[in-house]
């Protein structure tokens, strides 16, 4: 049977930047990517701002950093990311929520610019037209066709395989590895960790070797009428990125 070019919604998966920590390699790869791929669905799952100074036990280093520094990366990452595609999704991560945690624990002050915080979150999803889903296990979870899109909710070197048998076929940000596990099932279950787009110099990891796993990456893929999917990855070898982004079927 002679190729033909595939034909479906073309997608595109990205998340953990955060904020003024994102890796400057990996985000000009994405834009150069992005141009030539032309996804029309485009989903970010999560930790587009770091928020280190509101994080619990924060250091003093971490607490004196620029705030407005991180808010402003995440906003210029945003703007470049949904500029195009008809489809957007913002699905919210732990260090984003960290917004909402302070806006519902903290007092006076602190209360008030987490608030405004809020707002203007709201305001930048609302001028990009992006859908925003909440940092929850269960709300927080996107359906894509037969792909399940979240930002992770399970930690460690088995959390593909826990993923996998929570929610079934999934793709998903949060430990920053590039892998993917499946568990036994009559239907396909498989669960896969999309990589991160930030440093690993981070101060908050220095001493843990879990940060040797992580991989700059995304995925991306073509999504078909009856909610079928074919999914790649791409990721960082020797500061380079490869993808194919002239796809046929056969």
């Amino acid at each position: 049977m002679p190729s033909k070019t595939a034909t479906g919604e073309r997608f595109v998966v990205v998340s953990d930047n955060h904020g003024d920590v994102v890796d400057p390699r990996s985000a000009e790869a994405l834009w150069a990517f992005l141009k030539d791929y032309q996804p029309t669905i485009r989903v970010h799952a999560g930790d587009n701002w770091d928020f280190r100074n509101l994080r619990r036990g924060a250091s003093d280093e971490e607490q004196m950093s620029s705030l407005e520094e991180d808010w402003q990366a995440g906003v210029d990452f945003l703007g470049r990311y949904f500029d195009g595609g008809k489809q957007k999704w913002f699905l919210r991560g732990n260090h984003d929520e960290r917004l909402w945690i302070l806006a519902g624990s903290a007092k006076g002050l602190a209360r008030d610019y987490a608030h405004d915080g809020i707002r203007r979150v709201a305001q930048l999803m609302h001028k990009h037209g992006a859908k925003v889903l909440p940092y929850d296990s269960a709300a927080g979870v996107l359906d894509l066709g037969k792909l399940r899109i979240l930002h992770g909710y399970h930690v460690g070197a088995g959390a593909c395989r826990q993923h996998a048998n929570v929610y079934g076929n999934c793709l998903f940000g949060h430990v920053h590895s590039i892998e993917a596990a499946s568990v036994p099932s009559l239907m396909q279950s498989e669960a896969r960790s999309i990589g991160c787009l930030c440093k690993r110099d981070m101060d908050y990891v220095a001493s843990k070797t879990a940060k040797l796993r992580w991989g700059n990456g995304w995925a991306y893929g073509v999504l078909f009428q009856d909610g079928s999917y074919q999914l790649w990855q791409t990721r960082k070898i020797n500061d380079s990125f490869y993808a194919a982004t002239d796809i046929k079927g056969y």
